[in-house]
């Protein structure tokens, strides 16, 4: 199986690279998110999902834009984790299941997002 990136991954080690370069501790962005440094520690091992909340506090308490924590690497492999998977799964019946929830998936995302812009694309147009 390819080296599989997914986004915490990425999160975490960009924070873990800022805070390196600036001298920073798990412990003080523990104290600045108001959470426990078990629960950062967590954050950044991958262990736990870190929300959009906490991103944007860890962006303030690294004084850095909340773009620069979730950019992806160049040269990351861009993978789809599910047809990844689906390689290693024995059983036909199995693998067909995972496609069928991954297209799932993909509708579920694509209406989401117009769900999302839909408020603004029935605002009236202005001239």
């Amino acid at each position: 199986m390819k080296n599989m990136i997914n986004v915490n991954e990425i999160i975490s080690r960009n924070i873990l690279t800022i805070m390196k370069q600036n001298g920073k501790k798990q412990v003080e962005l523990a104290n600045y998110m108001g959470v426990s440094k078990q629960d950062v520690s967590k954050m950044l091992s991958g262990a736990r999902l870190i929300s959009a909340v906490e991103l944007g506090e860890a962006a303030a308490f690294l004084n850095v834009p909340m773009e620069l924590l979730v950019r992806i690497p160049q040269g990351s492999p861009r993978i789809n984790e599910v047809r990844e998977f689906m390689g290693s799964v024995e059983s036909e019946n199995a693998r067909n299941g995972l496609k069928i929830a991954d297209e799932i998936a993909d509708m579920i995302c694509f209406y989401e997002r117009n769900l999302e812009n839909y408020a603004a694309m029935m605002q009236p147009w202005e001239n």
